[in-house]
Order: C-alpha cells, then sequence, then structure tokens
C-alpha cells in the first residue's frame, strides 16, 4: 500500500441508510455504507478508505468484510432487505458467484433478502463474465441494482447488457428536479424502468417538494435525508421496533 499504515477493519464499521416506500412511511430495505469509527486525518470517510485498499487483494478482503459484516446485521432485520454495493471486480471473477452463496447460507440470510448494487461508473471489463455471475445469482433469488444510473457514459450499455432487478436514480438529477431538464430526464429514467419491468429508487431526496415529484413520477422508492440519514445498526434496531411514524426531519 505504498507505505501507508495498513488500515484495519477493527477501524471500519457499516452504517445503514433505510430506503422508504413512496409514500415515505414505510422502511423497504437499508443500503449498507461504509464508516470510519473514529475520523483521524489520514481516514476520515469511505473514500479514505478506499484509497487504502485499491490493491485488487485488498479490495477484493474489504468486500467479503462487508459482505460478511451487513449479513450478520441482516439477521436482526428479518422484515426487510439489504443493500450491499461491492467493486466491478468482484464481478469479474468466475467464482464469485458460488461463494457469495456460499457466504450467506453461513451466516443464513436468505438470498432474497439480499440486494446487489453495481455502481454504473465502476468499470466492468469482462461482461460475458459479470452476466453469468449475476444470472447465476438471481437464479439463486438475489437482486441486482444498478446504482446511480445516468451518470456514467455507458448507462444504455449497461442497462441492455446487464440483468438488473432495479435502478437508483443519481442525487444528481433529483437535485435538479425543479428543472425542465432533470425533470424530463428522471420522467424518461422512471419510464423506461417500468417499461423493462424494472424497480426505481430515488436517492438524494432532502426534500418535500422533490418527493412529492418523485411519487408522482412513479419511482417505488425514496432514500435521502428527507426521510433518514445513514444510522448504526442499533438505530435500525430502534427505527424498526419504534410505532411511532417512520419519518425524521432533515438536518
Amino acid at each position: 500500500m505504498g507505505g501507508r499504515k495498513r488500515v484495519s477493519f477493527d477501524e471500519l464499521t457499516l452504517h445503514y441508510q433505510p430506503q422508504m416506500t413512496a409514500d415515505g412511511t414505510r422502511v423497504a430495505s437499508v443500503e449498507a455504507l461504509l464508516r470510519v469509527l473514529k475520523p483521524e486525518p489520514r481516514l476520515m470517510g469511505p473514500a479514505d478508505v478506499l484509497a487504502h485498499f485499491d490493491a485488487p487483494k485488498d479490495a477484493e478482503a474489504l468486500d467479503w468484510w462487508v459482505v460478511r459484516t451487513a449479513c450478520r446485521d441482516a439477521l436482526r432485520w428479518p422484515s426487510i432487505s439489504i443493500g450491499l454495493n461491492l467493486t466491478a471486480g468482484r464481478f469479474r471473477d468466475p467464482g464469485f458467484a458460488s461463494r457469495l452463496a456460499s457466504e450467506v447460507a453461513e451466516i443464513g440470510v436468505p438470498p432474497q433478502r439480499i440486494e446487489l448494487e453495481i455502481v454504473e461508473g465502476s468499470y466492468i471489463e469482462d461482461f460475458d463474465t459479470a452476466v453469468a455471475n449475476i444470472n447465476a445469482l438471481r437464479a439463486m433469488g438475489f437482486r441486482i441494482a444498478l446504482d446511480d444510473f445516468g451518470t456514467g457514459f455507458s448507462s444504455l450499455t449497461y442497462l441492455l447488457k446487464l440483468p438488473v432487478d432495479k435502478l437508483k436514480i443519481d442525487k444528481s438529477f433529483v437535485d435538479g428536479v425543479g428543472s425542465i431538464q432533470s425533470a424530463a430526464i428522471v420522467h424518461s429514467v422512471v419510464a423506461l424502468a417500468r417499461a423493462l419491468g424494472l424497480k426505481i429508487t430515488a436517492e438524494g431526496v432532502e426534500t418535500e417538494d422533490q418527493h412529492r415529484f418523485l411519487k408522482v413520477a412513479g419511482c417505488h422508492y425514496m432514500q435521502g435525508w428527507l426521510f433518514h440519514k445513514a444510522m448504526s445498526a442499533e438505530a435500525v434496531d430502534d427505527l424498526l421496533a419504534s410505532d411511532r411514524p417512520m419519518r425524521l426531519a432533515a438536518g
């Protein structure tokens, strides 16, 4: 790692941001997000962590740590699914699907409760192997989401080549839904996704106006600070156990 101090998994944790139903009242799933336990100058956030795991073997170790940690936490929340962000490198590995199935089965989480998120901007060198992995995983019950849709240069190529179940509309489009251009793009993406039988999550929802627009546009799920920030596993426990309405003010 180029002389940098090695990052221990003991320095890391996962927080979880809820994805809400379109009306904003019920948690449908949570997305696992990498966090640092005690931020410091060398290690302040996810980008700093990933910089320490740029070697292929280190990136692989981090991915499997995320899988195991998130799946153990998911055992606490049997009523919802959990989204996992994995690097594109995993989908290039011919043995990825079988190993993931084995890891998840050992922990005891049904594959139907796991959603794997592929960041659209990530580079998939071998589409044939990626598609084989995705088809095998979907046959087992795992779901596949294409994250940050619309931000890369290959949006439609990825959509044509990768058999996915969900699109996640990037926050940059949600931020601009007050403009004609962004509103038109969101409407087009939703129409395209629905025509293909895909679910749609809008990311980065921060205002009631955005929520109303996205609900009318036809998004199935919402994620953002209007509802909940990312939170610890213990906070998810409290949220799901609470009888109060599942809405929190942004801030």
